[in-house]
C-alpha cells in the first residue's frame, strides 16, 4: 500500500540582519528580510517585538510589530514593518528581540533608534480680543507638551498686528486719490496709506510656569497677557499671529474706546 504523500509545511526564514526601526514617536519603521523556503506562499501580518532590559516599557508586555507581507514560495523579498510606541519614549537606542510565532521559533535582534519628537497644542489656538489701545487683555491658554523631550514655556511672544483687508481697500482709495496722475503716484499713495495703517507688535506674555518646562504628557494652564500697542484705531477690527512651539496661533482684536478716565473729587478753596 503507498503511502499518501506529504506537502510540506511553509518554512519563513528572516535575514541574519538585526531589524532596525527609526522614527518620532508614536510611529517607527524599517526594512525586514523575508524567505520562503518552502512551495506554498506565506502571509504574515505580525510579530511579537519585546525590549530587553530597558528602562521604558515593560519588557514582559509584547508589542505588535505591523508587517503584512506576502511570501510567494522560492522568493526572498524586503518588506516595510512599522511599530507603534508610546509617543513620550525619549530619544536614544533600545534592544529588543522579535518572535515570529508559528513561522520561526528562533527569536530575532532589534534595535529601536528613536528620534528626538517636539510638538506642542496650545488650546484655544485663535483669540478674540477686545480691549482698546494700550490695554492689557488677559486670556486663559493650556499648553501641552505631545513630544517625548521636555518643552520649556517662553516667557513672551510677539504678535505681528495688521488691519483687516487694509491692503485691498487702501488700494481702491489711493486710486480714488490719485489714479488719475498716474501709476507712480497711486503707487506711491498707496505704499503711504498701508505703511500708516501698519501698527507695532503686542505683545503675549505668558503667566504662571513661565521660563519652566513641561514634561512629555504633561499640560500647563496659564494665562496669556495681551499687551494691546498705543497707536491702534478706534473700532477697527486687526488680525495677527504668534508661535508657541511650532504651532502658529491666531489673534482677531476689536479695538474698543479709550478707558473713561477715572473721576476726580473737585478741590475746595482753603480759607
Amino acid at each position: 500500500m503507498a503511502l499518501a504523500q506529504v506537502t510540506p509545511l511553509p518554512r519563513l526564514a528572516v535575514g541574519a540582519a538585526r531589524l532596525v526601526l527609526i522614527g518620532r514617536p508614536p510611529a517607527l519603521s524599517g526594512m525586514l528580510q523575508l524567505a520562503n523556503a518552502g512551495a506554498d506562499k506565506i502571509k504574515l501580518k505580525s510579530a511579537s517585538l519585546r525590549l530587553k532590559d530597558s528602562q521604558w516599557g515593560d519588557p514582559h508586555v509584547a508589542l505588535r510589530l505591523d508587517v503584512s507581507a506576502r511570501v510567494a514560495g522560492g522568493t526572498a523579498v524586503q518588506v516595510p514593518v512599522t511599530l507603534t510606541v508610546d509617543p513620550r519614549m525619549p530619544p536614544g537606542d533600545y534592544r529588543a528581540e522579535v518572535r515570529f510565532d508559528g513561522h520561526d521559533d528562533k527569536p530575532r535582534e532589534a534595535v529601536l533608534k528613536v528620534l528626538e519628537h517636539r510638538a506642542v497644542a496650545v488650546t484655544p489656538e485663535t483669540f478674540e480680543l477686545y480691549g482698546a489701545a494700550g490695554a492689557t487683555v488677559v486670556m486663559p491658554v493650556v499648553i501641552s507638551n505631545l513630544g517625548n523631550v521636555p518643552f520649556v514655556l517662553p516667557k513672551v511672544a510677539l504678535v505681528a498686528l495688521g488691519e483687516d483687508a487694509a491692503v485691498t481697500q487702501l488700494f481702491h482709495v489711493a486710486m480714488a486719490r490719485k489714479g488719475a496722475e498716474g501709476h507712480q503716484a497711486a503707487l506711491d499713495a498707496y505704499a503711504q496709506l498701508v505703511a500708516a495703517s501698519e501698527v507695532d507688535a503686542a505683545k503675549a506674555v505668558i503667566g504662571a510656569g513661565a521660563g519652566a518646562a513641561v514634561a512629555p504628557g504633561e499640560s500647563r494652564e496659564t494665562t496669556l497677557a495681551f499687551e494691546l500697542p498705543a497707536r491702534l484705531s478706534r473700532h477697527r477690527s486687526y488680525h495677527g499671529t504668534f508661535s508657541i512651539g511650532k504651532v502658529q496661533c491666531g489673534v482677531e482684536l476689536e479695538v474698543a474706546d479709550a478707558p473713561a478716565p477715572a473721576p476726580t473729587r473737585p478741590t475746595t478753596a482753603r480759607k
